[in-house]
């Protein structure tokens, strides 16, 4: 069952969307996460895509993905843009556009280059569930800038 986060917008297919919630970016220990009004969200970062770049390699849109694979893929939902948080970041937040035509149209953030995504699964407070090793993985504050061009669309 493909879990939906309460908000008053619906999208085709029952894709998860952002919770209505999301506040700002925000130190949680040594990860980056989500400040929210119930407590913060982890965020994930594809590691596949660092390699994808080191190698010229295109990642697609999860729209494009194998159907076998779109379950997995659609529950990491892209972060949308959010306002600065009171205290900087020691590493680079930016914006990037997504495909307009897609099923998640919505502006992406990044971090040192990386798109950011939520767990469909996670809590708020709560230990991250989303952690796959060499697929999806929390975001460290350290987290090393993401090699290559970074003006166009990436990932899931």
């Amino acid at each position: 069952m493909t879990h939906t986060y309460p908000t008053p917008h619906t999208r085709r297919l029952g894709q998860p969307l952002p919770p209505a919630d999301l506040h700002h970016l925000s130190p949680d220990g040594p990860h980056l996460s989500v400040h929210t009004t119930r407590g913060p969200l982890p965020v994930y970062r594809f590691t596949p895509l660092q390699m994808a770049l080191l190698t010229g390699e295109n990642v697609p849109s999860a729209s494009h993905w194998p159907e076998h694979l779109k379950a997995f893929l659609y529950q990491y939902v892209p972060l949308p843009t959010l306002p600065p948080g009171p205290h900087p970041l020691p590493g680079t937040v930016h914006a990037q556009g997504r495909d307009p035509h897609g099923l998640r149209t919505w502006d992406h953030t990044t971090y040192q280059g990386w798109p950011l995504y939520l767990y469909a699964h996670d809590r708020p407070g709560q230990p991250p569930c989303g952690d796959v090793p060499h697929l999806f993985t929390p975001v460290r504050l350290d987290q090393a800038p993401l090699p290559g061009p970074h003006h166009r669309p990436h990932g899931p």
